[in-house]
């Protein structure tokens, strides 16, 4: 029987209704929860998904239920239109639920006009407000600001950190809905600056150039779904990347002996993973040996070819004496990406309470006041 009523609780009703009303809950949660409706947002598409299929699952159970635990009645007399209903008894056969897509429903669209209207009630966006993500996005970018003027960054940097906050809300209000796409372009764009940024403080600008190359690719691939083998070649070349960028701004020679030894490492590592895979018998379709072998191959024929160079010693001495500047870029980064990650959490939810501009308004507002509360605690504590 709990099974029951929990079937009845994902028709959102109460155990003891009856097959009418389990039928017309079915339509209404069949029509608000079409994945046909959520064709523009693929996170809420697959939600919807899900849901559907406990709806129709539920519906089922409690039809067959219900129309089994009903009281038959003979009739005292036959007709012989009547007698083939009067055999005994039999399971009802599964019948096909009506069509999601098409509910038994001729007031669909006054379902819909319902549903709409509830969840825009004003007393309703007043408690969905995201409180904790506007808070956390004013916090993260007061610490930006804040790591900028202490350390003395360039004017430029106040550009990057501030393209990229309003390039975050441009997208979120401009697509109208927390989607992938707009997530990806949102952390590319800040892991693009924060690349930047780090980099200048490390190498100068053939470094920036090579960290902001890389965390472009980082962020657009933490912003979509990519597939095992797809992470594991961008965080492999991302890695020999972001090492060839810091030798070469450091004044390092035969920087493409850290290329073509890792290249050389990594084929030899994939082939090496590639047999342990057989001779084990794996037979995933990722391929774990061969992936960490071409990881690890490169990694090692990157370092090994850098630790080579005729110049390692100085770049060991530069990193060692880079070491401030490499936590104010860390700190800066850190700062960029995790401020753009609680604006685009706290936009999504926004957007769903307001309109576009007032999505971005609000955001600007917030991270412009970030920002400036940062600048003024610096000025004061300096």
């Amino acid at each position: 029987m709990d099974e029951i009523n929990q079937y009845y609780k994902i028709l959102e009703l109460e155990p003891g209704a009856s097959l009418d009303q389990v039928k017309q809950a079915y339509r209404d949660l069949a029509f608000v929860w079409h994945p046909d409706r959520f064709a523009q947002n693929t996170r809420l598409q697959a939600k919807a998904q899900i849901h559907l299929k406990e709806i129709n699952e539920a519906y089922g159970k409690l039809r067959y239920f219900l129309n089994d635990s009903q009281p038959q009645t003979i009739p005292k007399r036959k007709t012989p239109s009547q007698t083939q209903y009067s055999s005994p008894r039999r399971p009802p056969s599964p019948q096909p639920s009506p069509s999601p897509q098409r509910p038994e429903n001729s007031n669909a669209n006054n379902h819909f006009q319902q549903f709409s209207v509830h969840t825009h009630q004003p007393h309703s966006a007043t408690s969905s407000i995201p409180w904790g993500s506007l808070i956390a996005t004013f916090l993260f970018y007061a610490l930006t600001a804040w790591v900028l003027v202490i350390y003395k960054a360039p004017v430029w940097s106040w550009a990057v950190v501030e393209g990229v906050a309003w390039m975050g809300m441009t997208v979120l209000a401009i697509e109208g809905t927390g989607s992938q796409r707009c997530w990806a372009i949102a952390l590319l764009g800040a892991g693009g600056g924060a690349g930047w940024i780090a980099g200048n403080s490390v190498g100068g600008i053939i470094t920036a150039l090579a960290w902001a190359m890389v965390g472009c690719s980082l962020g657009l691939i933490a912003g979509t779904e990519p597939k095992a083998r797809t992470v594991a070649a961008v965080v492999t070349i991302d890695g020999v990347i972001a090492l060839g960028g810091f030798l070469a701004g450091n004044g390092a020679e035969n920087v493409l002996l850290v290329i073509v030894g890792s290249i050389i490492w990594a084929a030899a590592g994939f082939i090496f993973g590639t047999i342990v895979d057989a001779v084990i018998g794996l037979k995933t379709g990722t391929g774990v040996g061969s992936m960490l072998g071409f990881i690890v191959g490169a990694w090692v024929g990157a370092w090994s070819a850098a630790w080579n160079s005729t110049r390692s010693k100085a770049v060991a001495i530069a990193l060692a004496s880079a070491g401030p500047n490499i936590i104010v870029g860390l700190w800066v980064a850190i700062g960029i990406v995790a401020g753009v990650v609680a604006q685009m959490v706290a936009g999504e939810k926004l957007i769903e309470l307001f309109n576009g501009f007032s999505t971005f308004l609000i955001l600007a507002i917030i991270s412009g006041l970030g920002l400036g509360f940062g600048w003024w605690l610096s000025t004061i504590i300096v």
